[in-house]
């Protein structure tokens, strides 16, 4: 993202107000929610780490009705909880729950909570005029401990560079992180936290659309309620006050 923000100009945070809450903000959203949840997906099986990751929108939910002051109303309530129960009945069904997941388990529920007290600590002080800047010094700060732990946990000489690596990187590097999350802090901004976490429901739906699409998987009775009952919950918190 330097590149980018250097030849567009854009000026660094001129104001202790301005620069010091992106420091936990890289903490929240880059150190703690990335670094636990990609430590927890060793042991945790992917569709139960799935339903644990997505109770994000939940604590945004909660945090935002007592810290932001968002009103909370029954379409609100409805749609979040339909969309985790979809979540819950998409991906849940034929996981084996073990004590051995529970170390796994607990780091999924911290970075999800993690997660959501970067979305309202976003929202409620981050003054930033620039997204760009704003991403930019969030992932520098919360990057640089990942990387430290990285180099001296990692044998670094075992990355193997191949094609599906660099694709890898390019999407976790540039679509997911300098590209998404960019636009997740201008929906945040401009929508509020609670409708945008709701969204994010939606995301487990788009894989299971394009497994049915392009490789011809066959979606089952109960994954198709669970989609629906996300859609459903999506639209009702989109269309609430």
């Amino acid at each position: 993202m330097l590149p980018y923000i250097l030849s567009k100009r854009e000026s660094f945070p001129k104001s202790a107000r301005e620069f010091l809450p992106i420091i936990p903000l890289g903490i929240f959203n880059v150190t703690i929610t990335n670094g636990s949840s990609f430590t927890a997906l060793k042991v945790v099986p992917a569709g139960l780490a799935t339903v644990i990751a997505y109770t994000q929108p939940i604590w945004v939910f909660v945090f935002a009705i007592f810290i932001l002051k968002e009103t909370m109303n029954s379409l609100k309530v409805l749609g979040t909880v339909l969309g985790f129960l979809g979540i819950a009945a998409v991906f849940l069904p034929g996981v084996q729950i073990s004590q051995a997941y529970f170390g796994g388990e607990v780091l999924l529920i911290f970075s999800s909570l993690s997660w959501g007290i970067g979305a309202i600590l976003f929202k409620a002080k981050v003054r930033t005029e620039s997204l760009y800047m704003v991403n930019f010094l969030m992932l520098l700060f919360g990057g640089a401990p990942l990387l430290t732990a990285s180099l001296l946990t990692e044998n670094i000489a075992s990355i193997r560079w191949t094609p599906i690596f660099a694709i890898a990187l390019f999407e976790v590097g540039v679509l997911s992180q300098a590209i998404g999350w960019t636009l997740w802090l201008f929906l945040i901004r401009k929508v509020g936290a609670s409708k945008t976490s709701s969204s994010l429901f939606l995301i487990p739906m788009v894989t299971l659309a394009v497994g049915a699409v392009f490789l011809h998987e066959t979606l089952s009775g109960l994954e198709v309620i669970g989609a629906s009952a996300v859609v459903a919950g999506t639209y009702f918190v989109s269309k609430s006050k």
